[in-house]
């Protein structure tokens, strides 16, 4: 499996990929942390490796390669909202540029990237799998933004295209019961399943991402 580090109009992405590859996945990894962060490296390996799809994951806008100089800490209000026109410009652009391996099939978001991940789908036909781990209508862990909940739900309607894995955890303090249903109940069709694993937001254990695995290549 190759390894590179690629730029696309200013977006730095990792590409992994075995020689053998015909089709995209794009990963989205969490708030606060980056395309080169150990545990999303590590994601993106293994499913390069699992699933045989070429996976890119792009540094997300303010993270990464793309923090701003002199950022404060936090989350400034209705970032997440502000952020989503921008991101799904960055994916497509991605995907277009690399387009010569194939098509991008399939998205895995985490956390912020599920956030992300939901109008990104729902603006890409050519998608086949969609996996959202720890994702929803987000009501804690600082994000004040009310503007994102019709966004969210708006996009999450417009996935009849897509069969949808959300995998959530039940003591998540960032995304409640609630608004993960609210998501769920929004996606159109019978092709969507919503699994509750006990533990944490950050709590991700193997079996979660075997699951999106499994999700992904059936």
């Amino acid at each position: 499996m190759s390894e590179e580090r690629i730029e696309v109009d200013g977006i730095p992405a990792n590409l992994y990929a075995a020689t053998d590859a015909d089709a995209l996945l794009l990963l989205g990894h969490g708030g606060a942390h980056s395309k080169d962060g150990r545990r999303f490296v590590d994601l993106s390996r293994q499913y390069a490796e699992q699933t045989g799809l070429a996976v890119v994951c792009i540094d997300a806008v303010d993270h990464g390669e793309r923090t701003p100089p002199k950022s404060s800490p936090g989350i400034p209000r209705e970032w997440h909202s502000n952020a989503i026109d921008p991101m799904v410009h960055d994916w497509r652009r991605t995907a277009e540029a690399l387009s010569s391996i194939g098509p991008a099939v399939a998205y895995v978001g985490f956390s912020m990237g599920a956030i992300f991940g939901l109008p990104t789908v729902a603006a890409m036909p050519s998608m086949k799998a969609a996996v959202f781990v720890v994702g929803g209508v987000p009501t804690g862990g600082g994000i004040d933004d009310p503007p994102l909940r019709p966004l969210l739900l708006r996009a999450a309607s417009q996935l009849e295209h897509v069969p949808v894995l959300m995998l959530n955890k039940t003591e998540d303090e960032v995304f409640s019961t609630e608004g993960t249903q609210a998501v769920f109940d929004a996606i159109p069709g019978r092709r969507k399943r919503l699994v509750f694993c006990e533990g944490d937001h950050d709590d991700w254990p193997t079996e979660l991402i075997r699951a999106s695995v499994t999700f992904i290549n059936q």
